[in-house]
């Protein structure tokens, strides 16, 4: 269950790719989605896209090394679990102040409380 649930989080966080290729591109599409106005592409806000991307890549590609051997980083696993646990909140609370739609918000501030607690609950049983 671990592995899977590291690698789902891998694969969200892997999005962010076209925000390392295209950071302007990528915050003008993401702004459509969330149906907000088009964003003035500032070198402040293209940097911060740009950037966030490669953290999301980054981040992904050692959670996928990570959920290869959930026994062996299990340390790292319930690090993840309690990350993405506080996640949570943190996300709702940054969601709700950049004024994004409910759905967005509950989605992401659940899913990532849901599979912070996963981790962790699963994590009890590998000893």
């Amino acid at each position: 269950m671990q592995r899977w649930v590291i690698r789902f989080c891998a694969f969200v966080l892997f999005t962010g790719l076209p925000a390392i290729i295209l950071p302007g591109v990528a915050l003008e599409k993401f702004a459509w989605l969330m149906k907000m106005p088009r964003p003035t592409l500032e070198p402040l806000t293209v940097y911060l896209s740009g950037n966030t991307g490669f953290i999301y890549v980054a981040l992904g590609v050692v959670f996928w090394m990570v959920s290869n051997d959930v026994v062996r980083h299990q340390a790292f696993v319930k690090a993840f679990g309690w990350i993405l646990l506080l996640g949570g909140p943190i996300y709702f609370s940054i969601d709700l102040q950049a004024k994004l739609p409910m759905w967005w918000v509950l989605l992401d501030a659940i899913s990532c409380f849901v599979m912070g607690l996963t981790l962790l609950l699963t994590s009890r049983r590998i000893q």
